[in-house]
């Protein structure tokens, strides 16, 4: 229910308002410009019904205040026959429309409806314009490997619901692509999805920045501020890299999602939301609970539908698919000559273990259509150093030393000796970072330490 103020220092006018408006709107009420101050300060108003002659602070103050510190807050302003110019004037200074005493009923409920609605457009349409020049489209989900496949299965079905989800993967995998093909997918569509990166921002900012403060609520704090899940009223919010929220902001969050209401920084007022959670993490949730640097009950409460995003090089036949569209999107959008990718360049390609997964594909097909997009064809010379080294794992760990065979060993000991002798050493070249290794050994990282824990090897 939207919340109207109407200031007018007469008790009656102020009553007349509140039978006339009370059944469709919260109605407040104040009989003085400094008093409807304090109550703007305290309370989330959508429209101010404003008398322009008051005793103390005139009418024509408080519609500069408003217009001054509250820029969401539509005004009507209230006159007499007599100073209609005056009114006309104050249009001028931010008013959305007058009313004139004595007023009629209907024309008053027409007026309130038409800036309420009018906003309410607004509002959509800024949101649709930002939308627009986002680079997403559902078709945008580039898989034909079965897991790929699942995936978009998953994100239908949980587009159906309302409760939240947690999408994890490695950086660069493409979670906040899931996360908005979830959006555009639900009933919330129309309403916003509204991004917001937990690493980007210093842990007081970022409880700023999901809850909005109020104005004084600290230092350069000179302006009331709407936070992302109010602005995602309706719609949904997407915390990416939630792990790096700080334990102080994860329970305030819990709070939000037990609660569905939240008060801004500095202030005092109960704000209530309607919005959906999609999180996303790069990191194993269960071993940072451990660590103690994540909430186990705010685990519980984001993971209730699951989705694991595959790292590139676990989706070998995508890697091709992904490449031709990334070169035909930016052959049109460079207007490029290159006609094609030479079949020893998309080898390379190919072959590559891509650590950044899509977002370093994108960017690669990105700088090379910059640098020779005046190029017949991307040629193998034209691709970035790390991808034309390829990494002869066994040459350069001089691991061809003949097998020796001692008469003792069995053949499943030999290969658990040599199996762990080649692990060990991709442990080490990786500085003992397991994904690193894995990468090398070109397995995945759960197999990796599956055999690991088989052969007894502890980093």
């Amino acid at each position: 229910m939207k919340t109207i103020l109407v200031v007018d220092d007469e008790i009656g006018i102020l009553e007349s308002f509140r039978m006339i408006l009370k059944d469709t709107y919260r109605v407040l009420t104040a009989n003085d410009g400094l008093k409807a101050l304090e109550i703007l300060r305290n309370e989330s108003v959508n429209l101010v019904i404003l008398d322009i002659i008051m005793p103390g602070m005139a009418g024509l103050d408080v519609l500069k205040e408003i217009n001054k510190t509250y820029h969401d807050i539509d005004t009507i302003i209230v006159t007499a026959i007599k100073t209609v110019k005056t009114a006309i004037d104050s249009m001028k200074l931010g008013a959305s429309d007058y009313i004139v005493k004595p007023f009629d009923v209907e024309e008053i409920k027409l007026i309130i409806d038409k800036i309420l609605h009018s906003r309410e457009l607004s509002q959509e349409v800024a949101y649709l314009r930002s939308e627009i020049n986002k680079d997403f489209e559902f078709n945008n989900i580039i898989g034909q490997c079965p897991t790929m496949r699942q995936i978009v299965d998953t994100v239908m079905r949980v587009a159906k619901g309302n409760s939240p989800a947690l999408i994890r993967g490695e950086s660069g995998t493409g979670k906040e692509l899931i996360a908005r093909a979830i959006h555009v997918q639900s009933s919330r569509n129309a309403k916003p999805f509204i991004a917001v990166s937990c690493p980007n921002l210093h842990d007081n900012l970022l409880e700023s920045e999901l809850f909005g403060h109020e104005k004084g609520a600290f230092t350069n704090a000179t302006d009331k501020k709407t936070g992302r899940f109010e602005l995602a009223n309706g719609g949904t919010i997407f915390l990416d890299e939630i792990s790096e929220m700080s334990l102080a902001n994860q329970a305030k969050l819990l709070r939000v999602l037990q609660e569905y209401e939240f008060v801004r920084v500095g202030g005092t007022k109960t704000i209530s939301i309607d919005v959906r959670l999609i999180a996303a993490t790069n990191v194993d949730l269960k071993t940072a609970i451990a660590k103690g640097t994540f909430r186990e009950d705010l685990f519980y409460r984001i993971n209730v539908v699951p989705i694991d995003l595959p790292p590139l090089r676990e989706r070998k036949e995508d890697i091709p698919l992904l490449i031709n569209h990334y070169f035909q999107k930016y052959k049109k959008e460079f207007h490029s000559k290159a006609k094609r990718i030479h079949p020893s360049a998309m080898k390379l390609l190919e072959n590559y273990l891509w650590p950044g997964n899509i977002r370093e594909l994108k960017n690669v097909i990105e700088r090379v259509l910059t640098l020779y997009g005046d190029s017949d064809a991307i040629l193998g010379e034209h691709l970035p150093l790390e991808i034309r080294k390829e990494f002869d794992y066994t040459t350069s760990h001089n691991i061809t030393n003949p097998v020796e065979l001692s008469g003792i060993e069995s053949l499943d000991e030999i290969v658990s000796r040599i199996e762990k002798e080649i692990i060990e050493k991709a442990l080490q070249k990786a500085n003992g970072r397991q994904t690193r290794a894995a990468q090398f050994l070109k397995t995945t990282r759960r197999i990796l330490k599956y055999k690991m824990s088989k052969l007894g090897i502890t980093t």
